[in-house]
């Protein structure tokens, strides 16, 4: 069973998500950089995700089309990695290409991945910053939260 505790840090436009799954730490590294991975599990429920583009390398890009279960279109999200030491740290920049649901297009955030591994198992912690508004960065935090059930949900 995978444990979430999630807070908001330094000014509140910033998210932080420490989760622990039942995994490698290089299972759960290569499900952020694997296009066909990260498809399975990005997004809430009521999306089906389509890799557009995911080069992870430092300098590459990604761009992640949000489709709707019901066939309408829905957001693109996208950035460039800045940083990636597998299976210990990934650094990526995000931002809604699109008009997102909640109206957060067009900000850019970024996210810094760390992987600990605690005997077998994978402590990871998302810390995304800094939001335009409290109401993105708890939007954000809903969509991860049920982004990383589904994770875990693919791990097991």
């Amino acid at each position: 069973m995978a444990s979430t505790a999630a807070k908001p840090a330094s000014a509140d436009l910033t998210l932080l998500i420490t989760r622990t799954f039942n995994a490698p730490r290089e299972r759960v590294f290569d499900a952020w950089t694997d296009p066909k991975q990260i498809a399975k599990w990005i997004g809430p429920r009521t999306v089906r995700p389509e890799v557009k583009e995911m080069s992870a390398k430092a300098g590459g890009r990604y761009r992640i089309h949000m489709r709707r279960d019901d066939g309408a279109d829905g957001p693109m999200v996208g950035g460039q990695y800045r940083e990636i030491v597998r299976p210990e740290r990934l650094v990526f920049t995000w931002m809604w290409e699109s008009a997102h649901p909640m109206g957060h297009e067009g900000h850019e955030t970024t996210i810094t991945l760390t992987f600990r591994d605690i005997g077998g198992k994978t402590e990871m912690t998302l810390r995304q910053e800094i939001f335009d508004s409290k109401d993105s960065r708890d939007s954000h935090n809903q969509g991860w939260t049920a982004s990383f059930d589904k994770l875990a949900e693919m791990l097991a």
